[in-house]
């Protein structure tokens, strides 16, 4: 599977650095406009009754430390990318191990084939000795009569 798009021809690593340089844009952007929110809520909530500014204020440290405690994004990413590079490269390896076996297979198979017509002129013999010794004793006057 090929990539396609304006970041085709760089390399992988250069791709990620891209994509974790776009992710931390948006993080940094999304930490401001919440910045901003917060500064805004936090003049509105000085007219509004003393149990709301306090709950709203619990509301946002929560959210606060929630956010910082996320991981990054950009980390699970590269988790799971090594993960499936190295399943990759597991299933290379075991194709090319099955691939040897397939070449030692075909040169047992080899090896065997005379054998194998050897084994069937030796059957044939012992048949034709079985008979001839069978059709000689029938032949024989034997010292029992």
């Amino acid at each position: 599977m090929t990539s396609q798009g304006p970041n085709a021809g760089q390399p992988d690593h250069e791709r990620h650095g891209l994509l974790e340089s776009a992710v931390d844009t948006f993080v940094d952007s999304t930490r401001a406009v919440l910045g901003r929110v917060t500064a805004v809520g936090s003049s509105a909530l000085g007219a509004v009754p003393e149990p709301v500014p306090s709950a709203v204020t619990h509301m946002l440290v929560s959210l606060r430390h929630l956010i910082d405690q996320a991981p990054r994004l950009t980390a699970e990413l590269d988790v799971l990318v090594d993960e499936v590079h190295a399943k990759r490269l597991s299933i290379r390896a075991l194709s090319a191990e099955l691939e040897a076996l397939d070449h030692q297979l075909a040169l047992l198979e080899q090896s065997l084939a005379p054998l194998e017509v050897w084994n069937r002129q030796w059957d044939r013999v012992q048949r034709a000795l079985v008979q001839t010794i069978d059709q000689t004793l029938d032949r024989t006057p034997r010292d029992d009569d």
